[in-house]
C-alpha cells in the first residue's frame, strides 16, 4: 500500500498535530512556512521530493520523515524550518507527518552527551558534591561497582573515554537484559566481559558505556536520566512530542510502526516478508538500560528545534536563551577517536573522527557533524553543517531504510549548497548488493563431516552459563539429522524443551531451517535476540544464527493477525503466520563445544559474536576457552 508523498509544513490532518502546543503556535508563528506550493529557494525542493518519492517506490519502503533547518536572516524569526513527509506511518495506512514520532535510536547519544556536559558545567552541583566534575573524571570515582576485566581500563576510564568509545570493550550486544531493568545490575557484571583491544587503542562502538553514563543524574542528583533530559532539554526547547516513555509515545497516536522483514535470511538471499513490528520491540518498563544509547522517541517537528539549538551555539533559536553552554557543544563535536579505520568509503568523504555522540568529517570540502540511528524497524540520520548553517533530519520506518535515509540526506545537501548532484542511491545499492553477495559466500559444510568428540546426548543434557549473558539450555530439534552412531531416542527430553519447541514461532522458524545436520535451539531473551540456533558444521564446531521474534509479547498483549491487505503485492501469507515477526541476524557466528581432558567443558562463542571492530582490535585466536570471545561454562547445578 502506498500513500502519495505530501508536503506538510505546519498543519496536519492527524491527531499528531495537537502535540504542537498553543504556546508553540503563539511564540513561534514566524517559522518559515509554505502552504500552497514550494518556493524557488526551498531547502527541500520539488526535485528533492520527487527524488525521495522515486526511492521509496523503487525500494517499496513504507515511509520517511524529512526536515531541513537553516539560519536565514531574511526570515522574521531568523530561521527556516521545512518538512516533507512520505508514505505511511502505520500498517493501517495513516500517513507520515512532521508530528509522526520515530525511535531515533543512536541519535539519542547526543542527548546523553549533552546531559553529561550540563552536569559538568553545573556549578551548584560542584558546590554540593564538594568536587569539580569534568570530562576526565574517572568512572571508578563515580560509579559504584565499576569493574572491568582489563584493569588498565577499569582504573583509567573517564567520562570522555566512554563517550568516545575507546575503553577497549566491543559491543557485547547480545548480553543486554532489558527486562532486568536496573543499570547497577548490568554494570556489576562488566568485569566478566572480555575486551577486544587495549585501553584507548582503538575506536569500538559500545552502547553499554552510554547506558553507564545515563546513570550519572541518579548518582549525582537522585534524578532519573529521562526526567533530567526532559527538564533541561525537551522542556526548554518545547519538544512536546519527545519522550523516553514507550507508553506515552503509544498513547499519543503518533508513534509510527517500524517495518521489518519476516524470516529474512541474507545467507540464502531471502528478503523476507515486510511486516509492521507490533508492538514496538521494547515494552514499557524496559527503557532504562537503552535510554542513554538509544531511547529517545521524537518527531521531525521537535528535532528541528534541537538541530537549530546546536547550530545556534547552544541557544534557543527564537529567544536566544541559553540551553546548553557553547563550550559543551564545541567539546562534544571535537574528534577524539578515529572510526572506520580512518579510511573514507567514497572519494568525496574525508576520514571520520568521533567526539561524543557525533561523527565529524568532510564532504566535498564541507564540514559535517552527524550521527545515525538503528533499532529494529527504524533508521535515522541527523546531520548538520555548522559552517553552512544547515541541518538535515531524515527518518525511515523501514528496517532496510538506512541507505534510503542517507541518500535523501545527501540530495538535500547537494541541492541547497548548489553542488553537482550525486546519485547516492545507486552507489548504496552497489554496496548493499555486495554485502548480500558476501553474506551468501560461506564455507559449505563438508560432505562427510567429523562427528563431535563427545555424544550429542551430553550437549543436550547440560546448561551453560555466563555471568553477564545468562544461562543457555540447548534443546535438540527432533527431525534434524544425527550422526550414525547416535539415536534420537537416546536424547533426553528436557522439561522446558517440549513446550518450547512446540510454540508457533519455533515451528515457523524450523520449517524454514535446513535440518540435514544436528540442530539445537536455545532460548536466549535479551534486547536484540530471543533464540540461538546451533547447526552442526564439523567436529565440535557449530554455526550460530541469532534469532529474534515478537511472538511472546504479542501473545501477552493480545495482538491480532494483521496480514490481510497491509503488505505489498509480492508479499503473501502462509499457514501458521499470525502477524508475528521472526528475524535473523545478518551475520553467522561460530560456537565450539569444548569437552577436553583438561577439565574444560562449555561453549566457546566466536567469529565476531562479541561485535569487535577497527583494525587495531583482535580476536583471541586458538580453540577452547582461551579462544572464546564469550565463554559459557557448564552449569554445575541448575
Amino acid at each position: 500500500m502506498r500513500i502519495s508523498a505530501m508536503w506538510l509544513v505546519c498543519t496536519s490532518v492527524s491527531l499528531c498535530a495537537h502535540l504542537s502546543s498553543t504556546l508553540s503556535a503563539k511564540l513561534y508563528h514566524s517559522i518559515s512556512q509554505t502552504h500552497f506550493g514550494i518556493s524557488e529557494n526551498a531547502l527541500i525542493s520539488s526535485e528533492t521530493r520527487s527524488y525521495a518519492e522515486s526511492l521509496l517506490k523503487r525500494r517499496d519502503s513504507p515511509g520517511l520523515s524529512l526536515a531541513a533547518v537553516r539560519r536565514d536572516s531574511s526570515e522574521p524569526s531568523g530561521w527556516r524550518h521545512e518538512f516533507a513527509s512520505f508514505g505511511i506511518a502505520k500498517a493501517g495506512g495513516s500517513p507520515v507527518t512532521p508530528d509522526s514520532v520515530f525511535a531515533i535510536a543512536s541519535n539519542s547519544k547526543l542527548f546523553l552527551a549533552v546531559s553529561n556536559g550540563l552536569l559538568i558545567h553545573n556549578n551548584s552541583l560542584s558546590d554540593l558534591q564538594g568536587r569539580r566534575l569534568n570530562w576526565q573524571t574517572k568512572m571508578k570515582d563515580l560509579i559504584p561497582g565499576w569493574s572491568l576485566m582489563d584493569k588498565d581500563a577499569e582504573v583509567g576510564s573517564t567520562i570522555q573515554d566512554l563517550l568516545s568509545h575507546r575503553t577497549g570493550m566491543p559491543k557485547h550486544e547480545f548480553s543486554y537484559k532489558l527486562k532486568d531493568g536496573l543499570l547497577d545490575n548490568m554494570i556489576s557484571t562488566f568485569r566478566y566481559l572480555r575486551p577486544s583491544a587495549e585501553f584507548r587503542e582503538t575506536f569500538q562502538y559500545n552502547n553499554m558505556m552510554y547506558s553507564v553514563l545515563s546513570y550519572l543524574p541518579h548518582i549525582l542528583l537522585n534524578q532519573s536520566y529521562s526526567s533530567y533530559v526532559s527538564e533541561h532539554i525537551f522542556g526548554p526547547l518545547n519538544m512536546a512530542a519527545s519522550t523516553f516513555s514507550i507508553a506515552q509515545a503509544e498513547r499519543s497516536g503518533c508513534f509510527v510502526d517500524g517495518f521489518q522483514y519476516d524470516l529474512v535470511d541474507t545467507s540464502n538471499g531471502k528478503r523476507g516478508i515486510k511486516k509492521p513490528t507490533l508492538p514496538f520491540f521494547m515494552r514499557p518498563g524496559d527503557e532504562e538500560i537503552m535510554d542513554g544509547p538509544g531511547g529517545v522517541l521524537t518527531s521531525a517537528r521537535d528535532l528541528v528545534m534541537w538541530a537549530s539549538m546546536l547550530l545556534n551555539e547552544g541557544k534557543h533559536p527564537y529567544t536566544n536563551a541559553s540551553i546548553v553552554p557553547n563550550k559543551v557543544i564545541e567539546h562534544l563535536a571535537h574528534g577524539r577517536s578515529v572510526s572506520d579505520g580512518g579510511k573514507p568509503g567514497f572519494p568525496e568523504l574525508g576520514p571520520k573522527v568521533y567526539g561524543a555522540g557525533q561523527f565529524r568529517f568532510s564532504y566535498r570540502g564541507r564540514e559535517i557533524v552527524e550521527h545515525g540511528g538503528s533499532v529494529p524497524g527504524y533508521k535515522t540520520k541527523i546531520a548538520r553543517l555548522p559552517n553552512d548553517n544547515l541541518a538535515i533530519i531524515s527518518m525511515s520506518n523501514d528496517e532496510n531504510g538506512y541507505y534510503l535515509a542517507e541518500s535523501i540526506k545527501w540530495r538535500v545537501i547537494d541541492d541547497v549548497l548548489g553542488l553537482e548532484k550525486i546519485d547516492w542511491s545507486r552507489r548504496y545499492e552497489k554496496v548493499w548488493n555486495n554485502t548480500l553477495e558476501k553474506a551468501q559466500k560461506h564455507t559449505p559444510r563438508p560432505k562427510h563431516p567429523n562427528v563431535p568428540k563427545a555424544s550429542l546426548v551430553s550437549l543436550a543434557n547440560h546448561s551453560f552459563g555466563h555471568p553477564t549473558y545468562g544461562n543457555l539450555k540447548p534443546c535438540f530439534v527432533p527431525g534434524s539429522a544425527l550422526p550414525l552412531l547416535e539415536d534420537s531416542l537416546s536424547l533426553p527430553e528436557r522439561s522446558h524443551c517440549a513446550n518450547f519447541l512446540a510454540l508457533p514461532p519455533t515451528q515457523r522458524l524450523l520449517a524454514e531451517t535446513d535440518l540435514t545436520s544436528p540442530t539445537f535451539l536455545i532460548p536466549h531473551e535479551v534486547g536484540f535476540a530471543t533464540h540461538l540456533l546451533l547447526r552442526h558444521f564439523n567436529g565440535n564446531v557449530f554455526n550460530l544464527t541469532v534469532v529474534w521474534t515478537n511472538w511472546a509479547v504479542r501473545e501477552q498483549h493480545r495482538f491480532k493477525h494483521e496480514l490481510p491487505g497491509l503488505y505489498s503485492s509480492q508479499d503473501q501469507s502462509f499457514e501458521g503466520d499470525q502477524g508475528d515477526l521472526i528475524t535473523r541476524w545478518p551475520e553467522t557466528f561460530e560456537v565450539e563445544w569444548v569437552d577436553n581432558s583438561e577439565g574444560e567443558y562449555g561453549l566457546a562463542f566466536r567469529g565476531g559474536f562479541w561485535g569487535k571492530e577497527g583494525p587495531d582490535s583482535s580476536s583471541p585466536g586458538g580453540t577452547g576457552r582461551d579462544g572464546a570471545e564469550v565463554w559459557f561454562g557448564k552449569v554445575k547445578k541448575e
